[in-house]
């Protein structure tokens, strides 16, 4: 990567001294109208794509800054569907934004264009899939002392963000590996990588398909396929047409709405699509705005509930390297 000219480190941080700390980082009502129209009118433009060689390793640059953003955790949605109570204090909070339903369907088509002229990376029936990412999610206070809790009410907070490394089996049958909070230990009972990389790539039958898949798993058939949706993105590594075929699917599920400005867990800026389930949280996708990858994922309450106050971030992630290796526990080279 080519390096731009500019201040050594030592001017820098002279400049950050000199400088007024930042303020939360919000959009004025005017700059998110201007970001919205400039984005809209580059999102029309015919897409360019470079050629690329065909490599076993896909990587995302990291920026240095670290943003806590959001994605409830499966311990979340545990305590949830079990009727539990639960408190998130110390949370940080972000302006709830705007939605624009009008803009989902330009945004997806412009990216599942980008995504189906990606080289594909094959993956054979015994490797795995590597994912190494950045999260951070709600969890629940281990604090014997805890008045809440004595209360019979779990208090809950935002976990600092950590490296998550996952080791996903190509096919059905065999154990997993993950690298989580310092641990490794198996991960029985995943969804194998085929389970969403066979995939129809028709965005209408494979829109049907998921319906069927997920009937039931959550409060409305909507909310359940864009969270299946969102878990495939998130750690699977899929064939481009199947890639193409959910973001188009993801344009068709009613209440999506395109954001125009959105953080992942590692600080990258981006566009994203969200969509607002029934208990008021809003789970966003984050695409780089020039190259339209996927970074990763934040999710936040557009509304006060029991859980916590509007604009709470309830977790992270940013997706940092995908990969193929022949055995769980190595790294892609």
């Amino acid at each position: 990567m080519n390096r731009t000219s500019g201040p050594d480190p030592a001017e820098r941080a002279e400049l950050a001294r000199m400088l007024p700390a930042p303020g939360e980082p919000e959009l004025s009502a005017d700059r998110h109208l201007l970001l919205k129209d400039a984005f809209m009118k580059q999102i029309t433009e015919p897409p360019v794509v470079t050629p690329r060689r065909r490599l076993a390793l896909l990587t995302v640059p990291v920026a240095a800054a670290v943003l806590v953003a959001t994605l409830v955790g499966v311990t979340v949605l545990r305590h949830r569907a079990t009727g539990g109570t639960s408190i998130a204090a110390n949370s940080p909070r972000v302006a709830v934004a705007a939605g624009d339903a009008a803009g989902v369907a330009p945004l997806m088509e412009r990216v599942a264009l980008v995504a189906g002229k990606k080289p594909q990376v094959p993956v054979g029936k015994d490797e795995y899939v590597y994912i190494r990412s950045k999260v951070a999610f709600l969890d629940f206070v281990q604090d014997g002392n805890s008045g809440n809790k004595d209360a019979g009410i779990d208090p809950m907070a935002l976990s600092p963000v950590r490296t998550r490394e996952i080791w996903i089996p190509a096919s059905q049958g065999d154990e997993g590996l993950i690298h989580d909070r310092g641990e490794t230990f198996g991960l029985s009972g995943a969804e194998p990588n085929s389970h969403y990389a066979g995939l129809p790539t028709d965005p209408t039958t494979l829109l049907a398909k998921i319906h069927a898949i997920t009937k039931g798993h959550s409060h409305s058939d909507e909310t359940a396929a864009f969270l299946f949706i969102g878990d495939a993105l998130r750690e699977s590594l899929l064939p481009p047409q199947v890639a193409a075929a959910l973001y188009r699917a993801a344009a068709k599920i009613p209440g999506v709405v395109l954001v125009a400005d959105s953080v992942d867990a590692v600080g990258r800026h981006g566009v994203a699509v969200a969509r607002t389930d029934e208990e008021g949280e809003r789970r966003e996708w984050i695409f780089n705005p020039a190259t339209f990858e996927y970074l990763g994922e934040r999710s936040y309450l557009v509304r006060d509930t029991d859980l916590g106050k509007a604009g709470m971030l309830t977790g992270t992630t940013a997706v940092l390297q995908r990969g193929v290796v022949h055995k769980k526990g190595d790294l892609p080279e």
